[in-house]
């Protein structure tokens, strides 16, 4: 086959065909990773009076082209255009959203961030604090009213002030949020130090799961630029589980459960051979010492959720079927829309009924009680 017959359109062309497989009775599919445009002029208009003259703008120009600024400058990364990755209608339209979750037979949807991720490379840190309050009090009430159906994520900025962290997750809970998320490699932030034990405690108190997700980092330019940079940013988490392991986060907090979402899970099979290597070869040189295998801090307390993965599939048995969920990463290019009820009966079909359901639907319900 040509390259040509692989190559998919844009979302916004891709037509959706009928319905041809559904799931047994019973088995709901969820997905764990979808986006969600936040409110034009959200910051210019919700900020306290203080923050006012440093809003973040969010905007659209004469041409209809999205426009994110703060500080002098542009948030949204450069490299794809605005059409090829943002441009469904449920986007920014929550009866779009449900009506194309209605017609690929997506029962539940987790809604992160669209945009927002943009503010973590703010200079001001106390302006990142008051905006992504404004974002969580938004986002929450913009999906009241399809509780049902969606899961909205708030974003946990306490990693800046771990020792604020109890209050604010209190907050999120507060708003009755059931889902959060930290930037996964905040600058100038070590989420190795111990003095992030307050934030690790608070989240693992609240029993709320804690969701990394992928970044839009530009690393490269020139030539080739855009697929590297989409290349490096699907597949980033080895060092980070691996920097949660070692500093012996897992081992300090038994109940903390975290999700890496949207990097795929053949890299998990890998990873946690190369750390249990590690410390077969290298334990007199590590410290914290481990209480447990590396291993066995994945498989008790970590999951990926992925679009697909071929070869993920295939290392189930590695991996560990309790601990894979699916993400639609609607509207993205790279997301599933329009070939959504075909790639899930294919992966259902190569896991199996039992593995299957947990994949598409249990261990989502279970690790979130949905």
């Amino acid at each position: 086959m040509s390259v040509q017959e692989l190559l998919r359109p844009i979302p916004p062309s891709r037509e959706l065909p009928a319905t041809k497989w559904l799931p047994p009775a019973g088995v709901r599919i969820i997905s764990t990773d979808d986006h969600n445009l936040e409110a034009l002029h959200l910051w210019e208009e919700r900020l306290p009076n203080r923050w006012k003259d440093k809003a973040p703008k969010l905007y659209r120009d004469q041409s209809g082209a999205l426009c994110f600024e703060a500080e002098g400058r542009s948030l949204i990364p450069r490299g794809v255009d605005e059409g090829v990755s943002s441009g469904l209608p449920g986007y920014w339209d929550l009866d779009e959203k449900i009506a194309s979750m209605n017609a690929e037979g997506i029962d539940v949807s987790f809604l992160f961030h669209g945009i927002t991720q943009g503010l973590n490379g703010l200079e001001d840190k106390e302006l990142y604090w008051a905006c992504i309050d404004v974002y969580n009090e938004w986002l929450i009430n913009y999906c009241r009213d399809h509780r049902d159906r969606l899961v909205p994520i708030a974003i946990l900025p306490a990693f800046l002030k771990p020792e604020a962290a109890r209050d604010y997750v209190g907050k999120i809970r507060q708003l009755g949020y059931k889902a959060l998320q930290m930037p996964a490699f905040p600058r100038g932030i070590r989420y190795n130090s111990r003095s992030m034990d307050p934030l690790w405690a608070a989240i693992e108190e609240s029993g709320i799961p804690l969701m990394f997700h992928v970044g839009a980092y530009v690393e490269f330019v020139g030539n080739g630029s855009v697929g590297a940079n989409i290349t490096r940013n699907l597949a980033p988490y080895r060092g980070l589980l691996g920097q949660l392991t070692f500093s012996g986060v897992f081992d300090r907090h038994p109940e903390l459960k975290v999700v890496f979402c949207e990097g795929g899970a053949t890299w998990v099979a890998q990873a946690i051979a190369d750390m249990d290597y590690i410390v077969q070869t290298y334990h007199s040189q590590l410290k914290p010492k481990l209480g447990l295998m590396p291993s066995e801090y994945w498989y008790r307390q970590c999951y990926a959720s992925f679009i697909t993965d071929a070869a993920a599939l295939r290392l189930v048995d590695i991996i560990g079927e309790d601990n894979i969920m699916w993400g639609a990463d609607y509207p993205h290019a790279e997301g599933t829309w329009g070939y959504t009820n075909e790639m899930l009966k294919g992966m259902w079909d190569q896991l199996g009924p039992a593995a299957g359901a947990k994949f598409l639907s249990g261990n989502a319900a279970k690790l979130w009680s949905l």
